[in-house]
């Protein structure tokens, strides 16, 4: 797909450069320079937008040029010191101010969204009696934001919690079982690993940063579908599944970002043919409504 005639938005516009302020007042350079190189690849952008982008991108790259290149996947061990460090960390908290953690209870039921994002990554290494109790009856009590509920699920396997819990989403009421809620990308089953996988597959030629939007997008929808009817249908195995649930997040995100995509080139890239048409087109449903609900339309 040809970039020189493609424009961004002004609302698309706004909402990257937004990433791209909390990206650098977090630190996470690496992420920015993602983002900056996927934001020049749009030539028809505003002149003075181009110098900015290149301009920050020249001294990011300047500054840490670390960043330029992709770390190793850390291992299992750095993974496990990593979180047994902030386990240490949290059990010294709690230990200097008994109070530590009902006020993490607190900040989880007045919070905003960020707050209690938080609270939940703290309160899943707190070992106190009544806690896990807490965001159960929490989570139980009223329909929150499907990411908000995922969380407290991670946080309460991650405290050692066991059994089914039932609790609103998405106008429903659902049943998971806490110990089987995936704590990382890595831990959901490979069939829904493998539909991302095949998003970069296609995009890294013509397009390789696509695929990091991609990927927040496909984590923000599993937390959507997570114990719904959703998630069951992405486990079925049926043929043709992952080529279509990849190629239907690829549809969507082509049309929000530049307004239009050529669905029968992409189709055919994807090795869509016409007895998954009706697959397809039901996948792709899906993750309209659920972009349109949690991301509200920037056109």
């Amino acid at each position: 797909m040809s970039m020189n005639n493609v424009i961004l938005f002004p609302k698309t516009e706004q909402y990257y450069e937004e990433e791209l302020t909390r990206f650098l007042k977090n630190e996470q350079y690496s992420d920015a320079l993602q983002l900056l190189t996927f934001l020049l690849q749009f030539p028809a952008a505003q002149s003075d937008k181009i110098e900015q982008w290149e301009a920050l991108r020249i001294w990011l790259q300047t500054m840490f040029p670390e960043e330029l290149f992709p770390m190793p996947s850390p291992s299992e061990e750095d993974l496990e010191e990593e979180e047994d460090l902030l386990r240490q960390y949290i059990h010294e908290k709690s230990s200097d101010d008994g109070a530590y953690a009902l006020k993490l209870l607190d900040l989880l039921k007045e919070g905003n969204l960020e707050q209690q994002v938080s609270s939940l990554e703290q309160l899943g290494f707190i070992d106190q009696p009544g806690i896990g109790s807490a965001i159960k009856e929490w989570l139980s009590e009223k329909p929150r934001h499907p990411h908000i509920q995922f969380k407290a699920l991670q946080a309460l396997k991650q405290m050692g919690e066991q059994g089914f819990i039932e609790f609103p989403k998405n106008g429903n009421m659902i049943a998971v079982q806490i110990e089987e809620t995936p704590l990382c990308p890595e831990d959901f089953p490979s069939q829904i690993r493998d539909m991302i996988r095949r998003v970069g597959d296609i995009s890294e030629i013509s397009q390789p940063d696509f695929v990091y939007f991609a990927k927040q997008t496909w984590q923000e929808f599993l937390a959507y579908a997570y114990g719904t009817a959703i998630y069951s249908d992405l486990l079925k195995a049926e043929e043709g599944a992952v080529d279509v649930w990849a190629s239907a997040l690829h549809a969507i995100l082509q049309e929000r970002l530049f307004g239009s995509v050529n669905r029968e080139e992409l189709l055919d890239n994807y090795g869509i043919v016409g007895s998954m048409a009706l697959q397809w087109k039901r996948a792709h449903l899906v993750l309209q409504a659920f972009v349109k609900q949690f991301n509200p339309d920037p056109f």
